[in-house]
């Protein structure tokens, strides 16, 4: 109830306030829209105001059945100061009722004053409603301004920036950021947020400029202080619907979320995996990329990007620099080879551009390092010799740089036959042998790949093969080669040793066989014919052995001498 002094004083008042209009003129635009009603909602008052810029205010009421005359009072003052009688407007809000609206000229309003209000029934003078207030504190502001969506430069990001709502306030204000992938049967996005769906996933942060993760399908949202925001976590090759709001940041100015701001769109690159894009090195100093496209669309142009990955100062070398060595080879496959900066990763993008009606799509590849993605060339086989059934392989490293760091597998099989037989040699070695059937016809070839500490990559390519004949017997072998980058060895050369091999074990069996023979007859004929010649060969060959009884006897009998 009032003191009977602010009652007097109304009294005197009553006269403009039982002149407004019940209704506001037709061409006049509605003070208090739905959305505004709609965000309020959660405010337990029952006078609702709010100040879109802190320069102005508007209260409002709503009556859910007509009274007996319909007319109010509404009253306002601040602290010390007369009360002033408000020229409301009355709206038909839902079915039947009606929205009774304040709007406050622009010289009633100030900051950090406490504002009281009051609403009098008409009929019987008394207070039906009241509030007191501080107008900073009732903020409903609108979005923020120019925002802007685009690629991040890594894989699953958005870049989102924005300008404050307010030119006078700049640093007053939280942002909300709702991003979710674009409509679509599999994917639905709502453009609007329920903020108690459990559903959503929020993060709440006034310094780091960036929002996590978020379940594919499911939008994201954060809240932080910052103009600009870095969305991870996205779904590649996908649209992106993005909405920013606005909200006083409870220090100096309060209030509540305003409304969503329109969307803007952004997609995120596709995966480099969907085109096989394959980055590698084979000298540690150029890159080849090399990626496949669809045989359908032969008229598709492509360009290659590459550049270090983003060191956040914004360099001229952090720009994208185009690869000008676009090839395409058989199969729609494209390749682009380029030189990159020393000392730092690899980023690499993809352009194809279609027809004038499709939009052009983006492939991003992550950062790699060159010494993570080596691709050598083949070993070069340089001997390949038979001998005893056994084929030794020799080569030169494809990179001499890498000669300690790489691993070797050879690999042979027979002649008409893909059921390869693979070995896996010793790191840095030159040399492999290996056991061969006699009789056969085999192919042998060589890989090679960096497993060290430092360089790592893929397997190279298998070298030139190298076709070896064994022989039939154990121990005898010839072979050519075939597609090896050098011979020393040809097919003519292991001929011709097999036949010296064969001929040499030809007269060695009979002399094994004779000599022993020979020398017993001729021992058997100086025994018949030179007996004393037989004996001094005899003693020559057979010394007699010593009796060693009698030498044992003489040794105790000089020791018993020595003992007495």
């Amino acid at each position: 109830r009032m003191a009977a002094s602010s009652c007097q004083v109304w009294k005197l008042s009553l006269l403009p306030a039982i002149l407004f209009s019940l209704r506001s003129p037709p061409s006049a635009p509605e003070p208090v829209t739905s959305q505004d009603a709609a965000l309020l909602a959660g405010v337990s008052e029952d006078i609702l105001c709010f100040s879109r810029s802190f320069e102005d205010l508007t209260c409002f009421w709503d009556e859910k059945e007509e009274t007996t005359t319909g007319m109010f009072h509404f009253y306002y003052w601040y602290s010390r100061d007369m009360p002033t009688a408000c020229v409301v407007s009355t709206w038909h809000h839902g079915a039947g009722g009606k929205r009774h609206v304040c709007v406050f000229p622009s010289r009633d309003v100030r900051l950090f004053t406490q504002l009281h209000l009051r609403v009098l029934d008409a009929t019987t003078n008394h207070t039906k409603y009241w509030r007191d207030l501080s107008v900073d504190a009732v903020g409903l502001i609108a979005p923020p301004a120019n925002i802007m969506a685009h690629w991040a430069g890594a894989v699953g990001q958005l870049c989102v920036s924005w300008q404050p709502p307010l030119a006078d306030f700049p640093n007053f204000f939280l942002y909300e950021v709702w991003c979710c992938p674009a409509s679509s049967p599999e994917m639905p996005c709502s453009t609007t947020l329920n903020p108690s769906d459990p559903s959503i996933q929020s993060a709440v942060s006034t310094h780091t400029p960036t929002a996590g993760a978020a379940s594919p399908g499911v939008g994201q949202r954060l809240v932080q202080a910052n103009t600009r925001v870095v969305l991870q976590g996205l779904l590649p090759g996908v649209r992106y619907h993005i909405q920013v709001r606005s909200k006083p940041d409870g220090t100096s100015m309060d209030g509540v979320w305003g409304p969503w701001s329109q969307a803007v769109a952004a997609e995120t690159p596709h995966s480099s995996g969907d085109i096989g894009l394959c980055c590698s090195t084979p000298d540690l100093r150029h890159v080849r990329c090399e990626w496949s496209w669809d045989p359908a669309e032969p008229h598709s142009s492509h360009q290659l990007f590459y550049r270090p990955p983003l060191s956040g100062a914004g360099t001229r070398e952090d720009a994208w620099q185009q690869c000008e060595e676009v090839s395409r080879g058989t199969q729609a496959t494209h390749a682009c080879t380029f030189q990159p900066r020393a000392g730092s990763a690899i980023s690499v993008l993809v352009n194809v551009t279609r027809t004038h009606t499709l939009p052009t799509l983006s492939y991003f590849k992550e950062p790699f390092w060159l010494h993570q993605a080596v691709l050598t060339d083949a070993p070069q086989l340089v001997q390949a010799s038979v001998s005893q059934g056994r084929l030794s392989l020799e080569w030169l490293p494809p990179l001499e740089v890498l000669a300690e760091q790489l691993d070797y597998q050879v690999r042979y099989a027979t002649e008409n036959s893909h059921d390869w037989k693979v070995l896996q040699v010793p790191r840095a070695a030159r040399r492999e042998v290996l056991d061969l059937r006699p009789g056969t016809r085999y192919h042998a070839q060589v890989r090679a790949q960096p497993g060290g500490p430092w360089y790592q990559g893929s397997w190279s390519a298998w070298s030139k093969p190298v076709v070896v004949d064994a022989m039939d017997d154990a121990g005898k072998g010839q072979g050519r080669g075939r597609g090896c980058g050098h011979r020393s060895h040809t097919a003519d050369g292991w001929r011709q040793r097999s036949q010296r091999s064969s001929s040499d074990a030809g007269w060695l069996i009979p002399s094994v066989t004779v000599v022993p023979l020979l020398f017993l007859a001729v021992l058997l004929g100086l025994r018949c014919t030179f007996p004393s010649l037989y004996s001094n060969v005899k003693q020559k060959l057979w010394p007699p052995v010593p009796d060693l009884h009698r030498a044992l006897g003489n040794f105790l009998q000089e020791s018993s001498k020595h003992g007495q």
